[in-house]
């Protein structure tokens, strides 16, 4: 009677409990149904009080674009996943794709379609690609300048139509006529804050606003139009 009794509680257990339907929140990268087969693997996955305790995770490893999930009971037979994703702070240029790296320079993503909101850069071309390893980059400054850029346009910054590293690390960013020359990656802050403060009164020209000489202890600023005049501040 004892063994009935535990295996019909198992099968209450089992049947009662059964994930029929499935939500995801935070997913841009995959459909529900692909959410549903990454996460939700074996067969006590299908139990929806066993399956948050089971898999849900903190580091996704080598799933691309998704950093951690969590599996969440809603009733006996609808559970939630939630997905965070990884984040892209920029692209760079590989064969005929787009590559989308992390902050801590790792590829999350390979497209032949570019995302107008991710940071483009220009120059730091990779020797090779392999999705979830780092970037094979020349310049040792290109992780941490890319991450400062990001940073700061995130925070409030004008989005450059395009940025460039050349083959000394210099940087450069486009505003649509004007080019601005940041230089090494050092002092980007200072750099951002005078840019910020400078394009609104040459909007409209074509040039180069020049802020490569910028240091703790120079603060020399050139704009340098197309005609031929040079103004300094």
């Amino acid at each position: 009677m004892l063994l009935l009794l535990a295996f019909g509680t198992l099968l209450w257990f089992w049947f009662f409990f059964k994930v029929q339907d499935v939500e995801v929140a935070g997913s841009t990268h995959y459909s529900k149904e692909q959410i549903k087969d990454i996460v939700l693997k074996g067969p006590l996955a299908e139990n929806s009080v066993l399956a948050p305790l089971l898999c849900s995770r903190e580091n996704t490893g080598e799933i691309s674009f998704i950093d951690a999930v969590e599996v969440s009971y809603i009733n006996p037979n609808e559970v939630l996943i939630t997905v965070k994703e990884k984040q892209s702070i920029g692209c760079v240029r590989y064969l005929d794709c787009y590559v989308y790296f992390d902050r801590e320079g790792i590829a999350i993503e390979s497209s032949v379609k570019r995302d107008e909101e991710i940071l483009y850069f220009e120059g730091m071309e990779p020797d090779f690609v392999c999705l979830n390893q780092p970037l094979s980059v020349s310049s040792e400054q290109f992780l941490d300048a890319a991450l400062s850029l990001s940073q700061m346009i995130e925070a409030g910054s004008r989005h450059p139509d395009n940025i460039r590293f050349d083959e000394k690390s210099m940087l450069t960013l486009t505003y649509g006529t004007i080019q601005v020359k940041l230089g090494k990656n050092q002092y980007l802050d200072d750099k951002m804050a005078r840019m910020e403060a400078i394009l609104p009164q040459i909007e409209g020209q074509k040039g180069t606003l020049h802020l490569e000489n910028i240091t703790s202890e120079k603060k020399i600023i050139t704009f340098e139009n197309d005609s031929g005049s040079v103004r300094k501040n």
